[in-house]
């Protein structure tokens, strides 16, 4: 079974494809402020918007194996929001590669989600502690967010 777990991060990027878009250091400035405050409040928010969205009907086990389904199907996989500056930097750093990568966009921002992107939410929280976006899979593996994962 692949692990979620993150490894480490962009330098698979770097090494196995030689970027050719770096990634914003003001983003990743941000993120270092951004990261370590949201943490803690995202991991409650994300599980208990997924319970109050579903109306009590949340299914942790379906969420978490369309998930390992999707990132076992596809080699390059992205779980982000559009309006988030950090989910469309990372899609714009792998594209820069030339890979070709499945976008999985649960909803437009974390506070926008239905029942199913907030499911979708909660379950990468579960399987790889982070319950921000991006989430990037490349061959079965977790490496993250763009710069760090809440």
């Amino acid at each position: 079974e692949p692990s979620l777990r993150p490894m480490s991060m962009w330098a698979i990027v770097v090494a196995a494809a030689g970027m050719a878009k770096q990634p914003s250091p003001i983003l990743k400035a941000a993120s270092a402020v951004v990261t370590p405050l949201l943490k803690p409040l995202y991991t409650v928010e994300a599980p208990l918007q997924a319970r109050v969205t579903s109306l009590g009907g949340y299914s942790e086990e379906a969420a978490i194996a369309e998930i390992q389904e999707t990132v076992r199907a596809n080699p390059v996989v992205v779980y982000s929001y559009p309006l988030s500056p950090f989910c469309t930097e990372a899609v714009s750093v792998l594209e820069s590669t030339g890979c070709k990568l499945t976008k999985i966009e649960p909803g437009l921002e974390w506070f926008l989600l239905g029942a199913k992107g907030s499911a979708t939410r909660a379950a990468l929280g579960k399987l790889t502690g982070q319950t921000s976006f991006p989430h990037v899979f490349i061959g079965g593996g977790g490496i993250g967010g763009m710069y760090s994962g809440t």
